[in-house]
């Protein structure tokens, strides 16, 4: 059996994973548990640059649906669903969920070209999952004006906690971005993103992005995984991911250890900007401790 075919079989025992009821305790049924956790595992570390799994093909363009899979708890004992919490709002997303002060960094097609993306912070909830999204993406000079929408599809609290804690959150959703069909070189974006969140002890009912762990070995965040389609040619799509820091299915491109590292064979201008820095100043926040991004010269 080929490589692409058991990865259809495995892709098909997800969607079937997807569409059952929790039961009493919450937990999935243990036969499509035990699919999930075998897929899980041959997946291995999708954001580590020597994962050798059989199921990363270079050949495959759009990794989201791998990506959901890696994203998609099989331990239920120590997180609890919030879908409801959300969609009744007892629960808020604070717009950083989705973004950052500054351009998400990312990359595009094959030949991993750097691709920037922000997002405005004037997200609004049109039903009880989903938000309205716009912003702009750059890919070397060329700049173009995107709206859509992003609807969460999972929503999970961790159940440890205590009074002087916060408490975390993760996320699932998937989006759609429309670029401006009047404008050069655009298209559509859509895929999946995660994202990992908390509530603070004074506004427990706003979940924010979680950068507790931002300086560590690593670290990623708000990431987004899927695909770039061409309006001009329909037939042309590019593998499309960006996030915070450490990017998944990156093949030889990201070379690092500890940090992403830019493979040299994909160096670019681009590239060499991000790497040292040369867009973003960074500012020392009052606390004396953190530092805060700030672009040099804003392109959106």
């Amino acid at each position: 059996m080929s490589i692409s075919c058991k990865i259809l079989i495995l892709l098909a025992s997800f969607a079937f994973l997807g569409g059952l009821s929790a039961k009493a305790s919450g937990n999935p049924a243990c036969k499509d548990l035990y699919t999930l956790k075998k897929t899980k595992k041959a997946l291995g570390d999708v954001f580590y640059h020597g994962n050798r799994s059989k199921l990363l093909d270079f050949s495959r363009i759009d990794n989201s649906d791998l990506f959901e899979i890696y994203l998609t708890p099989t331990d239920y004992s120590s997180i609890e669903d919030c879908d409801k919490s959300l969609s009744d709002g007892d629960i808020r997303l604070n717009p950083d969920v989705f973004r950052g002060n500054i351009p998400a960094n990312g990359v595009l097609g094959d030949d991993f070209r750097r691709i920037e993306v922000y997002f405005y912070p004037d997200m609004v909830k049109i039903d009880s999952l989903t938000y309205a999204v716009r912003g702009r993406t750059k890919v070397k000079t060329n700049v173009c004006d995107f709206t859509g929408h992003i609807r969460i599809k999972k929503i999970f609290r961790g159940i440890e906690h205590d009074m002087d804690s916060t408490y975390s959150y993760s996320i699932i959703a998937e989006y759609l971005l429309k670029e401006d069909a009047s404008q050069k070189g655009s298209g559509e974006l859509r895929g999946i993103l995660q994202a990992d969140a908390c509530t603070l002890k004074d506004t427990p009912d706003v979940v924010r992005i979680d950068e507790s762990w931002a300086d560590a070995d690593g670290y990623f965040n708000r990431t987004f995984v899927g695909t770039w389609r061409s309006y001009n040619d329909p037939a042309l799509v590019k593998r499309c991911m960006w996030g915070d820091y450490r990017l998944p299915f990156c093949f030889d491109f990201d070379i690092g250890d500890g940090e992403m590292m830019v493979n040299p064979d994909y160096a670019s201008p681009e590239w060499d900007r991000w790497m040292y820095r040369k867009d973003i100043e960074l500012i020392l926040s009052e606390d004396g401790v953190h530092y805060n991004a700030k672009y040099r010269n804003p392109w959106w």
